[in-house]
C-alpha cells in the first residue's frame, strides 16, 4: 500500500470531518506520539493524559494545516510542545560545573537499547529532555531551546551534561 496516497486520502477525510478517518489517524499514530510523549514527561498516566490532549488540538486544528506532506511532524510537535508544558514544573536545569563534563572520549562498550532506554530515564529532567529533542528528535539546539525557555548554550551544556552522564550509567548498568 503507497503510504504517501494513504496519506493525503486520509488527511482529506480526515479534514471533512470523517470520524472513520480520524480514527484510522489515530491508530496510526498513537504509538508513535506516545513514545515521544513518555520519553518527556516519564509517567504512563501522564503521558496518556497529555497525548489526549495532543490529540484534543491536532483535531480542532488540522484544517489549518498549509502542507498535508508534512502531517506527522506537524502532530509530533504538537505533542512534544504539550508535554514539554506539562512537564514545565518538573524539569529543572542542574547547574554544571565544565569539570564534571569529561571530554568526549570513544565509548566502545555494547550495550542494548533497554539498557539506553534505562539510562535515558534515569537522567536529571532537564538534561533528558534536551538529549530527547536533540538525539532523538532532531531538533536544533536553537529550537529545543525556544521549546524549553532556555539559551542555546544551556541548551548545548545541558547535551554535554547528558552524554556523560548517559556513558557513566550505562557502564554502571554493564558491570552490574
Amino acid at each position: 500500500m503507497n503510504h504517501q496516497k494513504l496519506d493525503i486520502n486520509l488527511i482529506s477525510n480526515v479534514l471533512k470531518g470523517d470520524r472513520s478517518a480520524q480514527f484510522q489517524l489515530f491508530e496510526l499514530t498513537k504509538g508513535m506520539l506516545y513514545s515521544a510523549c513518555y520519553r518527556i514527561v516519564n509517567d504512563e498516566d501522564e503521558a496518556n493524559d497529555v497525548l489526549q490532549d495532543s490529540y484534543v488540538e491536532i483535531f480542532q486544528k488540522i484544517h489549518s494545516l498549509k502542507h498535508p506532506e508534512a502531517l506527522l511532524s506537524w502532530m509530533k510537535t504538537i505533542t512534544i510542545r504539550k508535554a514539554i508544558v506539562h512537564s514545565k514544573r518538573r524539569i529543572h536545569f542542574d547547574t554544571i560545573d565544565e569539570l564534571e563534563i569529561e571530554s568526549s572520549e570513544e565509548f566502545d562498550s555494547w550495550f542494548d537499547a533497554e539498557m539506553l532506554d534505562q539510562a535515558i530515564q534515569s537522567l536529571p529532567a532537564g538534561a533528558r529532555a534536551v538529549f530527547l529533542l536533540l538525539s532523538v528528535e532532531g531538533y536544533s539546539h536553537r529550537e529545543a531551546s525556544n521549546m524549553l525557555g532556555i539559551s542555546e548554550n544551556t541548551s548545548k551544556s545541558q547535551l554535554n551534561y547528558a552524554k556523560t552522564l548517559l556513558k557513566k550509567r550505562i557502564s554502571k548498568l554493564l558491570q552490574a
